[in-house]
């Protein structure tokens, strides 16, 4: 009896560990989310087979995309979602309130062994000021398409070591991170013809802040996207599946974002971890807004 009470209390031990581990902060990221205007969001990779397919609902709707995608955050992405179908779908998020769609080129990993695709095991959002004056960050307009330019505003590291401008060719730790910044201005459109015109990223003040172009004068949050990959620890080379013939391994990695946020949970996010920042020692961050959920 003693003997099945240890295994137990053991096994409702690791059962509690288990469950506030998503309360964790993101350190090992790289990231930052102490006292900085920030939240950080938790939505994994869906998993196969419905979060990788040739689907892309912003760029070809309706259509194969030009490459396969892997999806993150809502369960019912595909080429033909709209607003109001996302709204009805599920979330792999920590935050039921983030109904968003999320996706980024499949990853595939060539060592000795051959091709291998990859799966990531974990997917944080930052959601951030971005240098930009705290107070005046915008709500993201309802449904709301941003694609981020291919190459521009990537990087890749080791998790734990030095952020690359391309991907490393081998990481001790076998955990391989991509980081995809989205600009974070907008004209105060949801979309334009080629995606992308209607978004622009801040621009870097003589004083070192950010600020919005005129053309794009409305600031909202500078959303990251962080996703981590195991790799083997062996050398091999990362391969997107967006990559053509002659390009740098990895060198045409972006991201797209939909927004499907339930607007209420994330004006109360922006408020309370963006606009009421600068957190000092009499002001501190509250604690939800350091934790990853």
């Amino acid at each position: 009896m003693l003997i099945l009470g240890v295994a137990s209390v053991a096994a409702c031990v690791a059962a509690f560990m288990w469950w506030k581990a998503p309360a964790a902060t993101a350190q090992d990221e790289g990231e930052t989310i102490g006292r900085d205007a920030s939240f950080v969001v938790r939505c994994d990779f869906i998993g196969q087979p419905s979060g990788r397919k040739l689907d892309d609902p912003i760029v070809s709707p309706g259509v194969d995309s030009f490459h396969m995608h892997d999806f993150f955050a809502n369960t019912t992405t595909n080429r033909n979602s709209t607003l109001e179908s996302l709204r009805a779908g599920g979330t792999t998020c920590l935050n039921p309130g983030d109904k968003s769609a999320y996706w980024m080129p499949t990853v595939t990993w060539t060592d000795s062994k051959g091709p291998r695709t990859l799966n990531a095991n974990r997917g944080l959002f930052y959601y951030r000021a971005g240098g930009k004056a705290d107070d005046a960050v915008q709500l993201y307009p309802d449904g709301l398409k941003v694609i981020t330019v291919q190459g521009s505003h990537v990087t890749w590291k080791c998790e734990g070591g030095t952020d690359l401008s391309s991907p490393p060719s081998r990481c001790s730790s076998g955990k391989l991170v991509v980081r995809v910044v989205f600009p974070d201005c907008s004209d105060g459109k949801i979309d334009s013809a080629d995606h992308k015109e209607h978004m622009a990223y801040a621009e870097m003040q003589s004083d070192g802040t950010m600020e919005c172009p005129i053309s794009h004068p409305n600031p909202v949050p500078a959303l990251t996207m962080n996703v981590r990959f195991p790799i083997p620890t062996t050398s091999g080379t990362v391969r997107l599946s967006s990559d053509h013939q002659g390009d740098p391994p990895g060198s045409t990695m972006h991201a797209d974002f939909f927004n499907v946020w339930d607007q209420v949970e994330l004006t109360r996010l922006i408020n309370t971890c963006i606009k009421a920042a600068p957190f000092t020692a009499r002001n501190p961050k509250p604690s939800e807004c350091k934790r990853i959920k």
